[in-house]
């Protein structure tokens, strides 16, 4: 059930009204009693109270809803957060062994350059 307009709003209660004033002038033209005029009151006081009781549970379950869903979305931001920390701290553990790798690379390479030199001076 969506909002209704304030247009929309005014020809439903005019509506109402113009059904309100035939069925109470067809009472008045058929000469029904006081009996007839508490069965269209109570009638009345029926419909709207349906209508108010489906509109009270309709914006509530909305509401519920929005909750849930603002809920949910702090479940998801919570989750991003915690993937993102992880991320970060994955790829703080790869640039740290990355450094590692380096160093022994060019401890490497200051070994072959010296196993290179002793080579050549052997020759």
């Amino acid at each position: 059930m969506r909002p209704r307009t304030t247009g929309q709003m005014f020809i439903v209660c005019a509506t109402g009204l113009i059904a309100l004033a035939v069925v109470l002038y067809g009472l008045h033209v058929a000469d029904a009693g006081p009996p007839a005029l508490v069965g269209v009151v109570v009638s009345l006081v029926a419909g709207a109270s349906v209508i108010a009781w489906a509109r009270y549970l309709t914006t509530r379950k909305k509401t519920q809803a929005e909750l849930t869903g603002g809920e949910q979305y702090r479940g998801l931001a919570d989750e991003y957060r915690r993937l993102a920390d992880l991320a970060i701290t994955a790829q703080e553990h790869t640039d740290l062994k990355l450094g590692e790798l380096s160093a022994q690379l060019d401890y490497v390479r200051e070994q072959n350059d010296s196993l290179q030199k002793i080579l050549k001076e052997v020759e």
